[in-house]
């Protein structure tokens, strides 16, 4: 096998989309359109579970996407993965599991509030004001021209793995096969093939103006887990405008993700962690990932971490995403402090009326007297 574009860390999903009559505005991670054509993605979740032990990686991917003012007939993604992948369709609700397990922590703050008139309170009662504060708790052999190593149908997608030796014979073989290639691809396929990579074409035919795509699971041997953070450069999302990526990542301890290699390597600054504690913390357990994962999975595990990032500014980068894990570090949760405000009533008023009414039957008795 040639070296990894990534030191052989693996599986770089990319979208490629096949619809018709969309507006030139709307973004995809690496489109192949038809000519007037495109499709954009709206926002992504996936599931990264990794096993150090086997090298095993699965991959879960759920994207929606969207179009303009036609309606979209067709669309597709590319996926590289340095060895040949096997593909299943995956349960889809492991996201919002995922999501639910990682939520955030809410500490009620509460705050009084003294009032110091009794008529005045009687308008008043306590009440909850929302607001948030997070605080810490505690990554072959040249093959010629382009080679369909495989096919399968699966979860409404019929998925062709090839093998290319050139990226323009592989962008020749996209257009052959109904997809519209164009230099911007080509490029972006170039260091995967360059290193042997295979790179599995999946298709889809729907027909409404957003498709919610079913979750779709590649398992294949990796050194490292990567995710595919890298996008042709003329669909990188300008700044401020990009969607939410949400990526779970499972293994066996906190992940970090590293964008690029080498010297060129550098944290995933524009990720936020939200949540990193093992799957049997917060009353969790591994089996929030059954229908996700094929059955006895060793990434399953109740000792293994899940890391939860949040990026906002996807797509938006020309490096791919890999992931290294430490069992010591510290559990992070986030935490949302909600104020609460209470009232405390001191009513002056009362005290003011019944000091009068003493005065007068003090002063009535110092008149008698």
């Amino acid at each position: 096998m040639r070296s990894s574009p990534l030191s052989g860390r693996a599986c770089a999903a990319i979208v490629v989309s096949l619809a018709s009559l969309f507006p030139p505005a709307a973004r995809a991670c690496c489109p192949a359109w038809r000519a007037g054509a495109m499709v954009r993605i709206a926002d992504q979740r996936i599931l990264v579970a990794w096993d150090p032990a086997t090298g095993i990686e699965h991959f879960v991917r759920e994207a929606r996407f969207s179009g303009g003012a036609a309606k979209a007939d067709d669309f597709g993604f590319l996926v590289p993965s340095p060895t040949v992948p096997e593909i299943a369709e995956a349960d889809g609700g492991v996201f919002d599991a995922l999501a639910e397990t990682s939520r955030p922590k809410i500490v009620e703050v509460t705050t009084l509030r003294t009032h110091w008139s009794l008529l005045g309170a009687l308008f008043l009662s306590s009440r909850v004001t929302p607001a948030s504060r997070t605080t810490d708790m505690a990554p072959m052999a040249p093959r010629a021209a382009v080679e369909v190593v495989k096919t399968a149908r699966v979860a409404g997608y019929e998925a062709a793995v090839l093998r290319a030796d050139d990226p323009e014979l592989l962008g020749k073989w996209l257009a052959d096969n109904g997809y519209q290639s164009r230099p911007e691809l080509v490029e972006w396929s170039r260091p995967y093939v360059d290193a042997g990579w295979m790179i599995t074409a999946f298709k889809y035919v729907g027909s409404a103006e957003r498709v919610d795509v079913a979750a779709v699971r590649m398992s294949f041997v990796t050194e490292a887990p990567l995710f595919p953070y890298r996008v042709p450069t003329d669909q990188i999302t300008p700044e401020g405008r990009g969607h939410m990526l949400r990526a779970f990542v499972v293994g066996p301890g906190r992940a970090a993700g590293t964008l690029g290699t080498g010297d060129a390597a550098r944290p995933w600054s524009r990720a936020r962690v939200a949540y990193s504690r093992p799957l049997s913390a917060d009353g969790g357990s591994a089996a929030i990932l059954a229908g996700a994962l094929p059955a006895g999975a060793a990434a399953a595990h109740d000792d293994a971490w899940l890391t939860t990032f949040e990026d906002d500014s996807w797509p938006s980068g020309t490096d791919d995403l890999t992931f290294a894990f430490d069992a010591a570090a510290k559990p992070y949760r986030q935490v949302v402090e909600k104020p609460v405000t209470r009232d405390v009533l001191v009513p002056l008023d009362v005290f003011a009326v019944a000091a009068a009414g003493l005065a007068l039957v003090s002063f009535g008795r110092r008149a008698r007297g």
